[in-house]
């Protein structure tokens, strides 16, 4: 799971001038019993992986699916991790990183505009951006690793998730990451959400915030679980009650 973000933007060419071409979902789930699990999905837009891949299956040998996102359709993969402690998922978020791959191969952009596919002068056409450089063989980001810092925590019934997201520096040329990328992070607590920070709740699970990737942000969710303590204790003095009463009416 270290590395179960990685991004393919190798080869990235006239897609670039899409925002939001690749999609990535972060959930985490948190446990009553301090178990719980990460389930990670990387997406390409469509359009791109239709018109742009030049045949090639950049999902090669993953089973994918197709899915909405904002009006914007992605072809996408996820991949699930169990882990038996906080600790555990605090270690796998904290290293997981950004990483550049390769899409495969790739239309020649150097190619006459006669040989060029129609899909892709459409595209030209509706972005009007001309490369005349040979492209990169990947996209370079500052600072690969997704969060400054986790800390998940179980204190008695009262469970909290921290979280600082590192802003998404680096550019790809001449557009900014952090509009390439297109990232959702949510969690799942163990109860209802009773404080957070930059994010929507819908009961016991929180969807942040993210539209700006520039900025450094935190994520932040509390909840409490209901305490067995006062069910034991009401347990206890009904008990002795009926002890009381089954006593005074022997005496008598």
């Amino acid at each position: 799971m270290k590395k179960i973000f990685a991004l393919v933007l190798a080869a990235v060419t006239l897609a670039l001038c899409l925002t939001g071409c690749v999609y990535e979902d972060l959930s985490v789930k948190l446990n009553k019993d301090g178990t719980g699990s990460i389930a990670a999905t990387v997406g390409l837009k469509k359009d791109f992986v239709d018109n742009m891949m030049a045949g090639s299956d950049p999902f090669e040998g993953k089973e994918t699916q197709e899915i909405e996102v904002d009006g914007d359709k992605y072809i996408a993969y996820t991949e699930t991790k169990e882990y038996a402690s906080f600790d555990e998922i605090e270690k796998a978020l904290a290293e997981m990183t950004y990483e550049t791959g390769d899409f495969g191969e790739m239309p020649d952009m150097n190619d006459d505009a006669d040989e060029t596919p129609a899909e892709i002068n459409d595209e030209l056409s509706a972005c009007e951006i001309i490369l005349t450089e040979p492209v990169p063989e990947a996209a370079e980001i500052k600072d690969d690793h997704i969060f400054k810092s986790v800390k998940i925590t179980k204190d008695g019934s009262k469970y909290v998730f921290d979280a600082v997201l590192k802003p998404l520096e680096g550019d790809y040329q001449g557009y900014e990451m952090s509009d390439i990328i297109k990232v959702s992070v949510s969690v799942e607590m163990p109860a209802k959400i009773s404080a957070y920070k930059n994010g929507t709740v819908d009961g016991n699970k929180i969807t942040f915030d993210l539209s700006d990737m520039s900025e450094e942000l935190e994520l932040y969710a509390e909840c409490k679980t209901a305490s067995i303590a006062p069910v034991i204790i009401c347990g206890v003095l009904v008990l002795g009650c009926v002890v009381a009463f089954i006593v005074i009416r022997k005496r008598k």
